[in-house]
């Protein structure tokens, strides 16, 4: 098939490591114009694309005075559910470029369909801030359809969090690389088998961030039974900036409505606030069905920031393990 092509008076390329800071700005534009705080870096944007194809997987518009004027990057899990990140600048929009962005995504992934097994269900799927009327429009007249709120959700630690009351029974650990890999690899599947459209993954994309060369296995806690080997609970964080990341926190089902997960949070927070960092996201379902919200407004949280999730089947089929 034929790729986009820009609209006219705009050039499209690949972007290099080189361009990280000149994304990160158009990042932060595009945030300062849906109402939040920049807070986008080039270390940031340098991060995300590590592992990744930049020849294949973005692209950069410039228009004729050499500005960029949008960019858009994906994440293509194996082909069979992509998502794209577009953002056009403000001083460029209504010229076309936000639905080339979108037409660029789904050409990337019908060039790669064949590499999917025929039974494989391929979706594409954006990500846009739920106050940006325009963008959900055009992602409408193209074939989208709204599926999921997500919430970008903050706490700023004015002092040292709750101590954390972990269930009798259990010690929080951390993650000890070379013994842990199974253990939270098994752990963490059967934490997030129940949350909507998930594929079931693998080990490699589990223990995948431990290559990073910033990886700080010292920020990934395991809840692990006492008498047993059994890891109950996980929670994988990390720090971009001066932030703390939760990326990722869940409770085997054994394991629910005993605190764990508030336990774990916690702890968290309680090892962030040590080392001075006060500032502390993470991303939720909105609908999510084990409430974790909920939970994280307990812990103190709030919603920062609110995002709709669109999607367009571009093949119906079932959908498969990742790695299929």
């Amino acid at each position: 098939m034929t790729d986009p092509v820009p609209p006219h008076g705009y050039t499209a390329r690949p972007a290099t490591i080189d361009d990280a800071p000149a994304v990160a700005a158009l990042i932060n534009l595009r945030m300062q114009s849906d109402g939040d705080e920049p807070d986008t870096t080039p270390e940031e944007v340098r991060r995300d694309w590590q592992g990744g194809d930049l020849d294949q997987e973005s692209v950069l518009v410039h228009d004729a005075a050499g500005e960029i004027a949008a960019f858009a990057d994906l994440i293509p899990n194996r082909y069979l559910q992509t998502s794209v990140y577009g953002f056009v600048h403000p001083r460029h929009q209504g010229h076309g470029l936000g639905a080339f962005l979108v037409h660029w995504g789904e050409s990337y992934v019908r060039r790669h369909m064949a590499q999917t097994p025929p039974e494989a269900r391929i979706i594409v799927r954006h990500y846009i801030r739920e106050t940006n009327q325009k963008g959900q429009r055009l992602l409408q007249s193209l074939g989208y359809e709204p599926v999921r709120v997500h919430y970008w959700m903050h706490i700023t630690l004015d002092g040292a969090p709750p101590k954390p009351q972990v269930p009798e029974g259990i010690i929080v650990r951390t993650y000890v690389p070379g013994q842990d890999e199974h253990a939270l690899y098994q752990a963490g599947e059967e934490s997030f088998q129940d949350i909507w459209n998930r594929q079931p993954s693998t080990l490699e994309r589990w223990i995948a961030p431990t290559s990073d060369p910033d990886f700080d296995p010292t920020l990934w806690f395991l809840a692990q039974e006492q008498a047993t080997p059994a890891v109950a609970a996980v929670c994988l964080c990390s720090v971009v900036g001066n932030e703390g990341i939760v990326n990722t926190l869940g409770v085997r089902h054994p394991w629910r409505r005993r605190g764990l997960g508030l336990a774990l949070l916690n702890h968290a927070f309680g090892e962030f606030y040590r080392r001075g960092i006060n500032e502390i996201e993470l991303s939720v379902d909105a609908e999510s069905p084990t409430g974790a919200s909920r939970l994280y407004t307990r812990a103190g949280m709030t919603v920062a920031r609110s995002y709709v999730q669109y999607l367009k089947e571009i093949r119906p089929g079932i959908l498969l393990p990742f790695g299929s």
